[in-house]
């Protein structure tokens, strides 16, 4: 079953999206951006398409 799940990755995107992830994660880390939970977010994304 898992073996269904692969497929091929596009190198250039993976090592792109990686490099985006350290940077949030440094950003954060820094404290150059603060964070906030995944239900705050959602709850801000309502607010703001009401």
């Amino acid at each position: 079953m898992v073996e269904s799940l692969e497929f091929d990755i596009d190198e250039t995107i993976q090592n792109t999206w990686i490099n985006e992830a350290k940077k949030r994660r440094d950003e954060i880390k820094n404290g150059d951006i603060l964070s906030i939970s995944g239900e705050d977010a959602l709850a801000e994304v309502r607010r703001i398409l009401e």
